[in-house]
């Protein structure tokens, strides 16, 4: 009896697989993957614009540019624009077209890997995918809105948006301004000094210290906010809570001269009171806590 089952159980499997395997090769057979190089100066500005598909930007130390695309359909078409035309590029624009109106959904998926001088300038629009990027000297752009964001060792300004995904940026050494609606916002060993964040119901995460002289504004209507700082930090707090509590492992300081602060500020001095930093976090519902970073 129990053989019977058995011999049933791979013909159903053996039966399945002849059907999918088919449908695999066809799959496969439409990718199309394609790669190109160009040349371009040393600090080149680079735009892609992307219905949805996972986008990776890497830093490198050539004056080109090296890009390898894959499309999904036959449809899906990638134009590209360079400027000048001949010669080291400043300018190059790589953006996703469909060559019919009815194409959609996963027909519009195109995957990106771009290879940039480091100090290179991006502008990424990519709705609905993943965004990475990695070692960049100048300034980057992102916009999305349901997609994740990660960005690693950027030292320019930094701009980031998604409606829906979560942001996560690591070691910025420049200016941030980082916006989700739901989505939540994380830094990590940060070492720039000056960085925002604001979203609405996603939380807030802040690993690190903070910079002398640096200024910083969290805020979330009714997500929580986390500061994870070292004993040795110092900051002047400015904090907002409406129906939210305010918790903190690290005791404020008194300060003589703290009659110019807003009301209801803290000042935390650490053992570097002369790299002090002012801190403003605000969340009408959710939570903020600071925490002592070990």
């Amino acid at each position: 009896m129990g053989n019977k089952v058995v011999m049933k159980t791979i013909l159903r499997w053996g039966s399945l697989s002849l059907l999918v395997l088919p449908l695999a090769i066809v799959q496969a057979a439409n990718l199309t993957h394609q790669e190109k190089t160009f040349d371009t100066t040393s600090a080149p500005h680079i735009g892609l614009s992307n219905f949805m598909g996972h986008v990776v930007v890497k830093g490198w130390d050539r004056p080109q540019v090296h890009a390898v695309y894959e499309t999904g359909s036959p449809q899906t078409l990638i134009d590209i624009d360079q400027l000048p035309s001949r010669g080291p590029a400043e300018k190059i624009h790589f953006t996703t077209r469909v060559s019919s109106s009815q194409t959609s959904g996963e027909n519009k998926t195109v995957f990106y890997t771009l290879e940039v001088p480091m100090g290179a300038s991006i502008e990424i629009r990519n709705p609905e995918g993943r965004v990475d990027i990695d070692r960049l000297q100048g300034d980057a752009t992102v916009d999305s809105v349901g997609g994740i964001i990660s960005v690693t060792d950027v030292s320019g300004r930094l701009v980031v948006s998604s409606i829906a995904g979560d942001i996560e940026i690591i070691r910025p050494s420049g200016y941030v301004d980082a916006t989700s609606i739901c989505g939540d916002i994380h830094f990590i060993s940060p070492t720039g000094s000056s960085i925002k964040a604001h979203n609405t119901s996603g939380k807030i995460s802040y690993e690190g210290n903070f910079a002398t002289g640096g200024e910083y504004s969290f805020a979330s209507y009714s997500g929580d906010i986390d500061l994870f700082v070292p004993p040795s930090a110092s900051f002047e707090l400015d904090k907002h809570t409406g129906r939210g509590k305010f918790i903190s492992d690290i005791l404020p300081a008194y300060r003589s001269k703290s009659s110019s602060l807003p009301a209801g500020a803290h000042t935390f001095l650490g053992s570097n009171i002369s790299s002090t930093a002012a801190v403003k976090l605000s969340s009408f519902s959710g939570n903020i806590h600071i925490h002592s970073q070990r």
